[in-house]
């Protein structure tokens, strides 16, 4: 899922519906193998393929799947997405306050540090996470997902 070996290998604008149907249907063919969880990370990748695609229900159903077992560091993150594919700003605002209310993790420095280390040419994570993407949302509240996504909190695509 990480890699660009697998359904990112497809990933290309105009695509996003047939490449969330591919993650659906290796998902399916793969349910036992991914039973402990393993396969999370998919659903939720499935569900952003399924929003830029413009099948805001399904993406919301697949988003919100895993949404109780995630971190509190990621719930405000999976609050965030959904209150904007829903278009409601004010809980898109109260995930936000929840995102930036929450305390940096005691070995984060340390990570961000093997982070640089291990990959110099990219930028290092910060904290909390996904504030650029939760802040993108909130700057291109009106456009459509896909746009929003790559949104800086000053409204510019990438």
């Amino acid at each position: 899922d990480q890699t660009d070996a697998g359904w990112r290998s497809l990933d290309r604008e105009g695509w996003e519906a047939g490449v969330a149907d591919v993650i659906a249907r290796f998902r399916a063919e793969h349910a036992e193998a991914m039973a402990d969880g393993s396969g999370d990370a998919l659903i939720w990748h499935e569900g952003q393929l399924r929003a830029a695609a413009g099948q805001t229900e399904a993406a919301i159903t697949l988003l919100l799947h895993g949404r109780d077992a995630e971190s509190d560091a990621t719930q405000p993150y999976v609050d965030a997405t959904v209150a904007f594919l829903r278009r409601d700003r004010p809980a898109l605002l109260a995930a936000r306050e929840r995102l930036m209310a929450l305390p940096v993790p005691p070995r984060f420095q340390s990570a961000v540090d093997r982070f640089k280390a291990t990959y110099p040419d990219l930028p290092a994570p910060t904290w909390p996470l996904n504030l650029d993407k939760v802040d993108g949302f909130i700057a291109c509240f009106d456009r459509p997902y896909s746009e929003a996504y790559v949104c800086d909190a000053e409204g510019n695509t990438e």
